[in-house]
């Protein structure tokens, strides 16, 4: 196992290097498709952050342990497989792979709603912020949104929500629930789990829809415990992104029933999402996905030790959230902070802009080879 002591991670930059120990089988494995013979490590986003050389070899290497991958406008070959994976996983009876989140919140949303046209989201949520309006603009769909500035609404936001739609004078119901946990507006901190049982609960007895955006879902699963199955019983459908925790360069799941996934190709074609083919993106979330939960799990303590290690030096100081999953906070006490990214940049370690001595970013990319 390759491990970077306090020591030496304090010679570098002048101030510090920050990183995780990696896994001997990652540095193992990354040897196999990597031309860099340095390991490299990323706080910037989800994921390892395959290069397009790493990627392209990852590509070859996985064609050559896999037959009959390819896929014809996103149908058969590793894409079918990839659906079957996820399906089981996630505990539904079907699943159907869709080029994007934004398309695959949209296209859940959209058919369960049938014409009970309102849904309620987060106001944090990706779907209310960051998708354009197309359940608006594309659906005739209106969303709700509530907690403002929170990862959780609760059940009592839901009944006000139900209670002020039964005074409206032209009849517009509630046909949807959608939840997004992790959230990536809040640091990627967690829906409270029991608030979610508790409004799926209520909106089962009520006849009303549950979807749940789990982009990150599985960063949730190591954190808590609660099983995939666990946490999508609770949905009608839920989306995971396949680039978020399973490296591939695009691509997401949406799974469901077999009457929900049955022929929704043909709406996944209408709205342009039918590519001639994406076998290069399940073919690597495919080989990812029965590997990142126990190699992140392994990383969670390794960043434990580490940043334990780390805070005894006065210099730095982490941030964790109650909630929270792979988003933390690092206090670094330099007057040059760009220096600082600099001169980890210089040995394979990069870090985000940070916002004056404060910097937000991911802690167990690695922890997913």
């Amino acid at each position: 196992m390759t491990k970077i002591k306090r020591r030496d991670f304090l010679k570098v930059g002048g101030i510090s290097l920050l990183s995780l120990p990696l896994l001997a089988n990652q540095l193992k494995e990354r040897k196999v498709y990597s031309k860099s013979k340095e390991p490299r490590v990323q706080f910037i986003k989800d994921g390892l952050g395959l290069t397009p050389d790493e990627y392209s070899e990852l590509i070859l290497n996985l064609s050559k342990k896999y037959e009959n991958i390819a896929d014809y406008y996103s149908r058969g070959g590793i894409v079918e497989a990839l659906e079957k994976k996820f399906a089981s996983l996630l505990g539904k009876e079907s699943a159907v792979f869709m080029p994007t989140g934004t398309l695959a919140n949209h296209i859940a949303v959209r058919k369960l709603s049938g014409n009970r046209i309102k849904v309620i989201v987060q106001m944090e949520s990706h779907i209310y912020n960051d998708s354009g309006d197309c359940d608006e603009n594309l659906s005739g769909l209106t969303l709700i949104p509530l907690a403002p500035k929170s990862s959780t609404y609760t059940l009592d936001d839901v009944k006000r929500v139900l209670s002020r739609v039964k005074t409206q004078k032209v009849k517009s119901e509630v046909g949807v629930i959608m939840i997004e946990s992790p959230v990536r507006r809040m640091d990627n901190r967690m829906f409270d789990y029991e608030e979610m049982k508790r409004i799926s609960n209520f909106a089962r007895e009520n006849n009303i829809k549950l979807h749940l955006d789990g982009a990150r879902l599985f960063n949730a699963v190591a954190h808590t415990g609660i099983s995939p199955k666990e946490f999508a019983s609770l949905f009608d459908t839920v989306y995971v992104s396949m680039y978020k925790n399973f490296n591939s360069a695009g691509g997401a799941i949406l799974a469901g029933s077999k009457e929900f996934c049955e022929e929704l190709y043909h709406t996944r074609r209408m709205f342009g999402g039918g590519i001639q083919q994406v076998w290069p993106f399940a073919l690597v979330a495919y080989y990812y996905a029965d590997k990142f939960l126990s190699a992140y799990k392994k990383a969670l303590i390794q960043f434990k030790n580490f940043s334990e290690q780390l805070s005894q030096d006065n210099r730095f100081k982490f941030k964790t959230y109650k909630d929270g999953t792979n988003v933390f906070i690092l206090k670094v006490k330099t007057i040059n902070i760009e220096r600082f990214r600099e001169n980890l940049a210089k040995n394979n370690i990069f870090l985000p802009p940070p916002k004056s001595s404060e910097i937000t970013t991911v802690r167990e990319n690695l922890g997913n080879e």
